[in-house]
């Protein structure tokens, strides 16, 4: 499928719609016979493009599979909550909510289609999660309030910047957390040592460099044109260029050449399952050739390498080369340790 401009704008003018189907998948089974439906938790039209995966999954299996709005945290509260008499077959979360899960036994293991193309730090060894896709940290930048767009953390220290960096509030927002991490890794830190990324953060903020962090809110700002650099992942990056009403040319998409985090959004089978077999079958699409192309469309990476992203993305986005700079993190570590990490940051940056 071409993208072209009105599928681009498919993520924003289908975002936060729930309609009457959307509804009836979060609230019950919309008169479907059990067999003939798949109920994943977090499976949101205008993300991921997942209301065109819902209709090619029904397409190809004869399966429904409706629309449910709950997000990565809500879904996580619903498996503890319904863990004694489960109501979804797969689960959708971000990469720490996903090892929550699997850690307090609420996910089954299974190995999926494709099972052996997807690299072994996007997968548990057992099964117990997969990554469906996944965002590197990114940044986007308006070069009509920026002469130079910069290139690396360190960049950012320059006096030229100042008053210029918006970026969720690493305290509450997953997405500025995840930023916050990467330039403690790119000062030095690790997962176990912060004060790289303490003293970085300090430095822009005394030296004025830092013009919002919100809990909320700062994508839209940018795309407003309301600040002059987004610092987020990669796909809110792209989003900002093609998707929003700046113009595309004074949009750059930058993945900082000292080190940008790979963020991987993880599939579960639910433990107990009331519909094994339609579980195995939405994510064996999902991870089939034909679903990750169709992730791909919304600038997400797929997470099988040897599956060819559809040429009309890959045009659309940053040469293979500008992402030498991103790497994975032990995510059970990370899970074990951001709530200190979170505390130190509240502690002792500058607010």
């Amino acid at each position: 499928m071409a993208l072209n401009y009105t599928t681009r704008r498919r993520v924003l003018q289908s975002s936060g719609v729930i309609g009457a189907a959307g509804l009836a998948g979060c609230l019950g089974l919309g008169g479907s016979d059990d067999e003939d439906v798949v109920v994943q938790y977090n499976a949101v039209d205008g993300w991921a493009n997942y209301e065109t995966v819902r209709e090619e999954f029904t397409d190809e299996t004869g399966i429904d599979f409706p629309e449910d709005t709950k997000n990565s945290g809500q879904t996580l509260n619903a498996l503890i909550n319904e863990a004694d008499n489960p109501q979804a077959d797969v689960a959708y979360m971000g990469i720490s909510d996903a090892i929550v899960a699997e850690q307090d036994g609420l996910t089954e293991p299974y190995e999926p289609e494709g099972w052996d193309n997807i690299p072994d730090d996007l997968k548990h060894p057992d099964g117990e999660w997969v990554c469906n896709h996944y965002g590197t940290v990114g940044w986007a930048v308006n070069t009509n309030e920026v002469e130079e767009v910069p290139q690396s953390w360190e960049d950012l220290l320059d006096e030229q910047y100042e008053d210029t960096i918006a970026l969720y509030n690493p305290e509450s927002a997953y997405n500025g957390f995840i930023n916050f991490l990467t330039a403690n890794f790119a000062m030095g830190g690790d997962l176990n040592d912060v004060d790289p990324g303490i003293d970085f953060f300090n430095e822009l903020q005394d030296r004025g460099h830092i013009a919002a962090m919100p809990d909320q809110g700062v994508t839209t700002s940018f795309f407003q044109g309301e600040v002059p650099m987004l610092m987020a992942y990669d796909f809110n990056a792209y989003e900002a260029k093609y998707l929003s009403d700046l113009p595309e040319e004074d949009v750059e998409v930058v993945v900082p050449d000292d080190g940008s985090i790979i963020v991987p959004y993880i599939l579960n089978v639910v433990n107990d399952c009331p519909r094994r077999e339609n579980a195995e079958a939405c994510i064996d699409f999902q991870l089939s050739d034909q679903g990750q192309q169709l992730v791909a469309e919304a600038f997400v990476t797929p997470s099988r390498d040897d599956v060819e992203m559809p040429e009309e993305v890959t045009e659309l986005m940053l040469p293979d080369d500008e992402y030498e700079s991103s790497f994975s993190i032990d995510y059970e570590e990370l899970v074990e340790q951001q709530d200190e990490i979170r505390e130190q940051f509240s502690e002792e940056v500058a607010s």
